[in-house]
């Protein structure tokens, strides 16, 4: 290789002699120009790390998500082996680049024709995308870069947000009564753990006389329940809202005074009471059919003696006997 101080310096003498053509020199430079390489083609850098994100990443289920991974300084990664593995699982990586290429083998089959390097390897980004997203792919994955002098790795952690169901809210008498009750709320299918939180109905949040459970499935999803003692008024109502962010919530509202009947009534047990409420409700019943049927007898009695009157009135204007008794039928 010839050096641009050295093409300087004999193009420079060939003009001074008048020897050599000017086209001769020309060819020079232009010969040296092909020979030299270019700047980005230089091997890698000896050195280098890596940039991944600071916090976890989120996405959706269903969706595709990149998870970044940059080499600082920048220079072109394509002759480097890029390796992405979950972070128990370095010999069935999920993606695996080698040799200028995306390997077939080995890896692991649940991340199969899901996974891709988009970021732009000749700019050193070494990003993996996935697509696809299912509960199952949270958790960490570690990038690895490799040269033949140097290899650096670092850990990306996806979270996979999966928004539950409504919550559902019940009502049940509180030991010790006292007036208050003790109401529930239960809201299943979320990932990752949500936040619960009870409201009254100016929006203020209770803190006090409150627990929350969470459990979780065999699919990773999570299951939040809380309850809560209260002492309920006519014009109060509860407010439960479970909730991954202020996008993704879910709430369920209830009105306690309604679901908050007497249980005892002067020492008397709940199941006493309703027979009791039964047996009144039959008296009231017996008690207007009686006063229906009295009703239709003195009725049927003032018709009866009104028809007496009107018949000796007309049997005396005839001169006849006065007619006998009169019936009343009642019919039902």
């Amino acid at each position: 290789m010839i050096p641009k101080v050295r093409i300087h310096l004999i193009c420079t003498t060939v003009g001074h002699r008048g020897t050599m053509h000017l086209g001769l020199c020309l060819r020079v430079l232009i010969l040296v120009a092909l020979t030299v390489p270019i700047r980005a083609a230089q091997p890698a850098q000896e050195t280098f790390t890596l940039t991944v994100p600071d916090g976890p990443t989120s996405t959706l289920s269903g969706s595709s998500v990149s998870l970044l991974c940059q080499v600082s300084p920048l220079f072109n990664a394509e002759p480097l082996e890029v390796r992405w593995y979950r972070s128990s699982n370095f010999h069935s990586p999920v993606l695996l680049y080698k040799d200028h290429k995306i390997q077939e083998a080995p890896v692991d089959p649940r991340y199969r024709g899901r996974v891709s390097l988009t970021g732009g390897m000749e700019r050193g980004n070494v990003s993996l995308t996935l697509e696809r997203v299912t509960v199952e792919d949270r958790g960490e994955y570690v990038c690895q870069v490799t040269s033949k002098q140097w290899y650096e790795k670092a850990s990306v952690f996806l979270t996979v947000n999966v928004t539950g169901s409504e919550p559902v809210l019940s009502v049940a008498e509180a030991r010790g009564g006292g007036g208050q009750v003790n109401v529930t709320c239960l809201s299943e299918g979320w990932s990752p753990q949500p936040k619960l939180t009870w409201r009254n109905k100016d929006g203020t949040e209770i803190r006090n006389e409150q627990e929350v459970l969470n459990t979780s499935d065999p699919q990773g999803l999570v299951s939040v329940s809380s309850w809560l003692l209260y002492a309920p008024s006519y014009s109060d109502w509860l407010a439960c809202t479970v909730s991954l962010s202020e996008e993704m919530k879910r709430e369920g509202r209830i009105l306690p005074h309604i679901y908050t009947a007497p249980t005892a009534v002067h020492g008397v047990s709940k199941e006493a009471y309703i027979v009791t409420l039964v047996l009144l409700i039959l008296s009231l019943v017996i008690i207007c059919a009686l006063c229906s049927v009295i009703l239709w007898k003195r009725r049927g009695s003032m018709w009866c003696s009104s028809r007496k009157s009107r018949n000796r009135s007309d049997q005396t204007e005839r001169g006849q006997r006065p007619a006998g008794n009169c019936f009343i039928l009642i019919s039902g």
